[in-house]
């Protein structure tokens, strides 16, 4: 059996998929009309929509421009489907500041359409991810080689400040299974500076607690 090839899309889109199902269900929840938990819901929304933008932004600057050399129209509908993404977002992010400033049933009333626009964007945005992870994939597959890919995640993940690659590190570890997390860490540990597989390590260890860890660090060569 064939070698699975690079994706550039899987672990990431896991750990999206986790912040985005977090957030709707805490929207689900949320008693709007007291001030404190509609905050702590405007938190976590926010953190989402920040990590949201910044993947789009990767998308755009490393890996659509390798789309649009081979495959110009799918490289458009990507572009397309962002602009509207972020409408969709920014639309929220409107609502929410409305709902800051209103009270009672009235806040109420706006978190339930808080809930549906969050729910009809999640709709969209899965849709979009599929599209990355199949076709995608596909044309990305069909004319670049894993080593190219590669360069491509590099060039990606090297753009982040170190800080803020840990925060994202804390949401991709917990998202991912036993054998990514191997394979992840062990090539952190083959190909990184070994304080920066230090520091990983130390974040994942966190994140996923000492005995899902024992497992990871257990299997690492």
């Amino acid at each position: 059996m064939a070698a699975p090839r690079v994706d550039l899309y899987g672990i990431i889109h896991k750990m999206l998929r986790v912040e985005l199902f977090q957030t709707a269900s805490l929207i689900g929840t949320t008693n709007f009309a007291d001030p404190q938990t509609r905050a702590e819901t405007a938190a976590l929304f926010g953190r989402t929509k920040a990590f949201l933008d910044e993947h789009g932004g990767h998308e755009d600057d490393f890996v659509e421009p390798s789309v649009r050399e081979v495959n110009p129209d799918l490289a458009a509908r990507l572009e397309k489907d962002h602009i509207g993404l972020d409408a969709q977002l920014e639309s929220l992010v409107e609502l929410l500041g409305q709902i800051e400033e209103t009270e009672g049933e009235a806040a109420v009333g706006l978190g339930a359409q808080l809930h549906k626009g969050y729910s009809d964007f999640i709709g969209v945005y899965l849709t979009h991810m599929s599209c990355e992870e199949t076709e995608v994939n596909e044309t990305l597959w069909a004319h670049y080689t894993d080593d190219e890919l590669v360069e491509i995640r590099g060039r990606l993940q090297g753009s982040i400040p170190p800080p803020r690659f840990a925060e994202w590190f804390a949401l991709m570890v917990p998202a991912m299974n036993l054998q990514e997390r191997i394979g992840v860490l062990t090539g952190m540990k083959l190909n990184a500076p070994p304080p920066v597989f230090d520091a990983m390590s130390g974040v994942a260890k966190e994140a996923i607690g000492e005995d899902a860890w024992a497992q990871v660090a257990g299997a690492l060569p």
